[in-house]
């Protein structure tokens, strides 16, 4: 990780983006004080796009690595939380989250 100064970013800008672009990252100081960082941006080939257009509006963050096969299986084994309670209650609270996944309450 490169630390650098606005003015040395400025002079210098077309050669730091290709030290990000070849996966580095560059930390930028205004009057030695850390103010901000560039990283190189997740590789896109590896999101489809409806998840890098919701990325682009800010509502998710990628994460800076792509998740493994591996990772994804792991989280779809994983247990989920089940209601303890049963019945009638149990039914309205799961309809309930049905509707709000289908934008219909």
């Amino acid at each position: 990780m490169q630390i650098v100064n606005i003015a040395e970013l400025k002079n210098n800008l077309s050669h730091y983006l290709r030290q990000v672009r070849q996966g580095n990252e560059i930390t930028i100081k205004d009057r030695n004080r850390v103010i901000a960082r560039i990283v190189p941006a997740a590789p896109t080939a590896d999101y489809d796009e409806e998840l890098l257009e919701l990325a682009a509006q800010g509502k998710v963050k990628l994460p800076e690595i792509p998740p493994t096969a591996e990772d994804v299986a792991k989280e779809l084994k994983r247990k989920l939380p089940r209601l303890k309670s049963k019945g009638k209650k149990a039914e309205e609270v799961m309809k309930r989250i049905w509707e709000e996944e289908r934008g219909e309450y």
